[in-house]
């Protein structure tokens, strides 16, 4: 044979042209045998003469038996490896079966795969899932498969993996016996066997990230890349549009710029891959921003491996809740990459000795950062200061190193003004957009990529990928809130699984914690119900609720998502725990490593010295936390009942604000499971008929007497004044959230007893905090929860109250002169008599509110929307309500004198005996308005629409009319004496 590389590499090495006599049967009713007794974890454990046939045939002679023996070894390897993947979807099959299975099953296609002359050559290992033994053996394996799943297409997801798995095996079983493969490193001259050690390191990483996307979905036999659908995404472009308002007699001359964004939708692997290909050093980071569940950490997976296959360009995923982001970046990379033994990770392209032509590393969840409140909110951005900082140092002479970043939206939000180059931020899109939404969210479509109801083909490749027999998304689920639903790709699958299952009812006001209640239900009944013998006897409820504390156990560390056995056996019941861990009758580690596999748990290397488990996604961390929290009102709220009707018996209010501060002290709580407490509060008053009512009295009395005695922090012995301050501000919050999550459920106005008119505003400025983030759309979680509260008489003088909720509250009298509400919910609020003089009402919604008598002087209400509001008797004198929405409003009597009122909408707006002496209505729309008797003395009415107004008895006297229509109004008795 000829030892020339350049011959070797074009041609086929001809010593591989031998037939390899090779009984396959043998092997498959030897893995059928492992099968059966649960024996294909691992190689070694299967029988002997399954991955030791090799020496009956003296696979150890030739250069050709050898390559046989790394082939079989690595493709029966990658056969295990799927099986052991699938324990929880086989069926038991009888031994005297196995021969039946293989002999008759599969006889006529091993025969044919036998008779197969099988050669390899220098392009081998470059794609080792192309060589034709493996694609032969697939229909075999899936034949053989279907013996022991329970549908066709459970083992047709499954033999699909088998090409990429056995590319991974391959890679595994040269690295651990490299010893006994020393003979072909001279007979074929390939890349893969000439690479340093280092490059095997990223050969061997490169395809790791490509099995990561062909690994199992959730529970399911199919891969997230057989199932996965391609994002479509936007970037924000800002557009001028100069226009000039000219206003005669010199009464008002202004030049406007009015900035508005379009948002431009791209292909969001198109767009990354042509900022991948463009390699700008001086924009080498890109950020993907998208809410929960909508595909940002599988599309990271996915472009990962993608990369990594074409190979142009080194690719390292990061998760960043392994990662310390505390840490200067070179040496954080190099801690994850020493802490994660089971991932067989390169060493560190940013050390000197290690680094690659080109680097792209992907940070995914930047939100994991920002889980502690404002210190994690600081982390995260100090983060982002330090990934810039080593960006720019290893571009300083040409592109090195990109970053690719993804996170939620609040987080990159918080962070937006670090991220100002064009197209940096890529906002992920859902599967489906209404006309409505395109046309009123600006965005500009030149690729006609919306048309494209994604959901359509997601539940064709799902339908395919499990056997189900969808050709497009059910039409029950395209109506209603179950629209938007499934527009999430994570909350359309769950759906699909409910619908599955047919538990659910779906209706269009369907609550999404009866989804995730059935998906809960659905993971006890398949692996912990009475018909399995080794954990026969957990009760559900003891299931759920153990998963409830560790989801508890993961939020007080500040992560959802992931936690430590410690930290499970420190926040489990106690007695519940110990009646599990009998029922297993194992060590306390191997009983809570096999609980946490149940619900979307899978294992994540070490934190200090204990194991770290983390769900699979966020969300369940959040639902099951919010569960938690949701049970622990019902339990207080039942312990003060026992308690009131005999003292002897259940908790005091301080034993059940301690039992809370526990619960709820450690971590602030957020939007987000603040929104699964509001469904489940929902679902209990719906589905169970909990008189949640009762609740919201329970937790006014609790904040009542918090307000009063101060939070029992002494109770839990913390060791500094600052945590203990700190677990009290947030335990007040949470217990405002869920009160409000009450309330909103019953539509009662809580009545908590404020022991003084200004206890409220030092409760919301306490939780409030000062604003650190200057960003136009910061939110603040606890002004999100004051809606439904009664406020009245509360002095809320120059209160910083920006985007609050107070929907329905009852305000009357309240002081809030100054106060800032810019963008402030005040729907059907209770405003009659309150003081907002000179108060900051930009954009505020007072849809329906009564303000009948409020001071609102100098008050800024630009864009304000008063529709159907009462303002009767308001005085908005020299108010500016400048493109107001004011359609139906009550102004009867209201004095508006000097108010500015320019393109104000007043249609069907009650003005009767209004006093608008003075006021600037330039192109107003009062059409249908009834202005019967209105003083309208000097007012500016050029342009103005009165079309079909009720002008009666109105004084228009020195008014500026020009251009004004009048066209069908009623003019009788109008005084228009001097009008100009």
């Amino acid at each position: 044979m000829s030892s020339k590389p350049g011959i070797l590499i074009k041609q086929p090495v001809s010593v591989f042209s031998k037939r390899l006599n090779v009984n396959f049967g043998s092997g498959f009713t030897a893995l059928t045998k492992a099968v059966v007794n649960g024996l294909t974890g691992n190689v070694s454990n299967v029988p002997e003469n399954l991955v030791e046939m090799g020496a009956a045939v003296g696979l150890a002679k030739e250069p050709g038996e050898i390559a046989w023996l790394l082939i079989f070894r690595s493709l029966i390897q990658a056969m295990a490896s799927l099986v052991d993947d699938n324990q929880d979807l086989l069926k038991k099959v009888d031994n005297d079966d196995i021969e039946t299975i293989v002999k008759h099953r599969l006889e006529n296609c091993l025969q044919n795969l036998e008779a197969t002359e099988l050669t390899i050559d220098s392009n081998f290992f470059a794609h080792p899932e192309e060589l034709a033994i493996v694609l032969a053996i697939k229909e075999p394996f899936r034949q053989w498969l279907t013996e022991f799943v329970s549908t066709p297409a459970q083992a047709e997801a499954i033999s699909n993996r088998l090409p990429t798995e056995f590319v991974y095996s391959l890679i595994e079983e040269w690295k651990k016996n490299s010893d006994k493969y020393t003979v072909l490193q001279t007979e074929l001259n390939t890349p893969f066997i000439k690479a340093s050690e280092r490059e095997q390191a990223w050969q061997r990483y490169s395809i790791w990230l490509q099995k990561q996307v062909n690994e199992r979905m959730f529970s399911e036999a199919f891969s997230l890349e057989q199932v996965y659908v391609p994002l479509r995404t936007y970037y924000e472009r800002k557009v001028e549009i100069k226009y000039d308002d000219d206003f005669i007699s010199g009464l008002r001359e202004s030049y406007k710029q009015d900035k508005r964004n379009e948002r431009i939708v791209v292909d969001l692997q198109a767009e990354l891959q042509t900022w991948l290909d463009e390699a700008d050093k001086n924009d080498a980071i890109r950020v993907i921003s998208g809410g929960p569940g909508s595909g940002k950490s599988s599309f990271c997976k996915i472009f990962a491996a993608i990369q990594a296959k074409i190979g142009k360009i080194s690719v390292l995923f990061i998760p960043l809740h392994l990662f310390d982001p505390e840490d200067d970046l070179v040496n954080g990379i190099g801690k994850f990459i020493n802490d994660l033994r089971d991932i067989p990770l390169p060493p560190n392209p940013l050390v000197k000795d290690n680094t690659v032509e080109k680097l792209l590393i992907i940070f995914d969840g930047l939100d994991e950062l920002a889980m502690q409140g404002k210190m994690g909110e600081e982390v995260a951005q100090k983060f982002i200061s330090e990934v810039q900082r080593q960006v720019n140092a290893f571009n300083h002479v040409q592109t090195r190193l990109q970053v690719l970043i993804s996170g939620r939206e609040l987080v990159i939000q918080k962070n937006q003004s670090d991220f100002r180059k064009p197209k940096q931020i890529l906002n992920v899109l859902p599967y489906f957009l209404d006309e409505e939404e395109i046309k009123d969210n600006n965005y500009i479509d030149n690729q006609n990529l919306l048309k494209q109801d994604q959901r359509q083909i997601w539940w064709c490749k799902y339908s395919q990928a499990s056997g189900r027999g969808y050709d497009s998304l059910p039409e029950e689920l395209d109506e209603g809130h179950f629209r938007e639903i499934t527009s999430q790709p994570l909350l359309n699958y769950l759906i699909a699984l409910s619908l599955v299952r047919g538990a659910v009812k779906f209706f269009d006001n369907s609550n999404l914690n009866e989804i995730y209640a059935d998906l809960l239900t659905a993971v006890y009944q398949r692996i912990w119900a009475n018909d399995n013998p080794v954990i026969k006897g957990v009760a559900e409820k003891d299931f759920v609720r153990i998963l409830e504390s560790i989801a508890v156990a993961a939020w007080h560390g500040g992560d959802v998502r992931i936690t430590t056995v410690t930290e499970i056996e420190k926040y489990c019941d106690r007695n519940i725990l110990e009646r599990i861990l009998n029922i297993f009758k194992q060590d306390k580690k191997a009983s809570l490593a096999r609980l946490l596999t149940a619900f979307y748990f899978r294992q994540r290397g070490l934190k200090g010295r204990d194991d770290t488990f983390e769900f699979t996604h966020k969300s369940f961390g959040e639902y099951l936390t919010a569960r938690r929290i949701v049970q622990e009102i019902k339990i207080i709220n039942n312990q003060l009942k026992a308690n009131e009707e005999d003292s002897d018996y259940g908790w005091n209010k301080l034993q059940a604000l301690e039992r809370w501060a526990k619960l709820c002290g450690s971590t602030a709580m957020d939007d987000y499971i603040f929104k699964f407490i509001i469904n489940e509060i929902q679902l209990q008053q719906d589905k169970y008929q909990v008189d949640i009512a009762e609740w919201q009295l329970t937790i006014c009395d609790l904040i009542s007497y918090m307000l009063k005695n101060g939070m029992p922090m002494e109770k839990l012995q913390l060791s500094t004044f600052q945590e203990a301050n700190w677990q009290a501000r947030n335990a007040e919050e949470a217990l405002l959230g869920v009160l409000n999550a009450c309330a909103r459920a019953t539509r009662n106005v809580s009545q908590i007893k404020w022991p003084s008119p200004e206890a409220f505003g030092n409760c919301v400025s306490r939780l409030r905090g000062q604003r650190v983030d200057s960003h136009i759309h910061s939110e603040i979680f606890c002004l999100n929860c004051l809606s439904f509260l009664d406020l009245q008489n509360s002095i809320l003088q120059y209160q910083d109250l920006y985007e609050a909720n107070f929907k329905e509250a009852n305000l009357k009298e309240a002081n809030l002169v100054g106060a800032i509400l810019e963008g402030a919910n005040l729907e059907r609020a209770f405003l009659k008599g309150a003081n907002l003089k000179e108060a900051n009402l930009l954009r505020a919604n007072f849809v329906r509110a009564n303000l009948e008598g409020a001071i609102l002087v100098r008050a800024n209400l630009v864009g304000a929307i008063l529709k159907g509001a009462f303002l009767k008797g308001t005085i908005l004198i020299q108010a500016n309500l400048e493109r107001a929405f004011l359609k139906g409003a009550n102004l009867l009597q209201a004095n508006l004198e000097e108010a500015i009122l320019e393109r104000a909408i007043l249609g069907e707006a009650n003005l009767e005996r209004a006093f608008l002496a003075r006021a600037f209505l330039g192109e107003a729309n009062l059409g249908e308005a009834n202005l019967e008797r209105a003083n309208l003395e000097g007012a500016f009415l050029e342009g103005a629409n009165l079309e079909r107004a009720n002008l009666e008895g109105a004084n228009l006297e020195r008014a500026f009319l020009k251009g004004a229509n009048f066209e069908g109004a009623n003019l009788r008795g109008t005084i228009l004496e001097g009008k100009i």
